[in-house]
């Protein structure tokens, strides 16, 4: 059973199945994958994938004997673990008939025509309310998403800038997973940071190839190293692709881009953390146009009065 109280009928069928899977602890794809081979009795490949702007984030495919998911691989971990457990709600929780995909970055499709090209017209698509709520509640089982609530409110604090910015730009990135199960700070977290993962993939058309290049060394002339500097140029990224996308013009150019893997980690905490640091740096370039200092994004919770007047209100 589930930790959560208070679930809906939504809640109460993913964990009815939930209940029944050997799901690994801590969470990793490799244990996932055998696991669902376990209860499904069928062959499961987990299969990374680039997709291209304006793709699918991840795609199921099921054969005769075996269930192919593709996912992101330009994406943290975490989020390559929530789209896979996604697709496989699709596959558990829906009829099973046919091949599954995540309809959040092709919001200008509708899904009778996506499942009629993949010629799925007949199968009964998982609704992403579903599909979400069984994420958050596999990902609670693996113990992936434990937060203390004190820690989770103040990442909450500190995302929000970089969560409004994207969610305002790509409001369907907001996520349709069931609040019944989670009410708390560590439940709101985690739809936060996937969230604004989704937002990051959703404005791929947005992006210049040659962004994250140039933030790069302009981050390296700045004294950035390590995870500050792959936060600043996240950071930087965003800032550039936000500009087009409010002004409706897809970048060109953006298909041939150098696959890149933004900087984030494999549990909630760590995602988060990551995401922080990210969250700051893009508060700071979007006030002041350059690349923050070391001494700013590496600024302990202690040091942080002492950079507050550099970041003028960027902290």
């Amino acid at each position: 059973m589930t930790r959560h109280t208070g679930l809906d009928w939504t809640g109460q069928r993913c964990a009815g199945i939930i209940g029944e899977l050997a799901i690994p602890v801590p969470f990793e794809l490799d244990g996932w994958r055998a696991c669902l081979e376990k209860y499904t009795g069928r062959v499961v490949e987990l299969v990374p994938a680039v997709m291209g702007p304006g793709a699918l984030s991840g795609v199921c495919l099921r054969t005769a004997r075996a269930d192919y998911f593709y996912y992101e691989e330009r994406t943290s971990r975490f989020h390559q673990a929530h789209i896979a457990l996604c697709l496989a709600a699709q596959t558990l929780l829906g009829d099973g008939s046919g091949p599954a995909v995540d309809l959040l970055l092709v919001p200008d499709l509708r899904p009778e025509l996506v499942r009629l090209m993949l010629g799925t017209a007949g199968s009964r698509p998982v609704p992403r309310r579903e599909a979400e709520t069984f994420a958050f509640v596999v990902m609670d089982r693996a113990r992936s998403v434990g937060y203390a609530p004190p820690w989770a409110w103040r990442a909450l604090r500190q995302l929000r800038p970089l969560h409004s910015a994207l969610v305002q730009a790509i409001p369907e990135a907001r996520s349709a997973a069931d609040p019944g199960i989670g009410p708390g700070a560590g439940f709101r977290l985690y739809q936060q940071v996937i969230e604004i993962r989704d937002a990051v993939l959703a404005l791929r058309p947005y992006l210049d190839p040659e962004a994250a290049l140039t933030a790069e060394r302009d981050g390296r002339a700045a004294g950035l190293t390590g995870e500050e500097l792959a936060a600043a140029v996240d950071a930087a990224v965003l800032v550039l692709a936000l500009r087009p996308k409010s002004a409706g013009e897809v970048v060109p150019g953006t298909g041939a881009a150098a696959p890149r893997v933004p900087l984030g980690g494999r549990d909630l905490r760590q995602e988060a953390a990551c995401l922080v640091k990210v969250a700051r740096a893009f508060a700071w370039q979007q006030r002041t146009g350059q690349m923050p200092s070391p001494r700013f994004l590496s600024a302990s919770r202690a040091s942080r009065r002492g950079c507050r007047d550099e970041a003028r209100g960027a902290c």
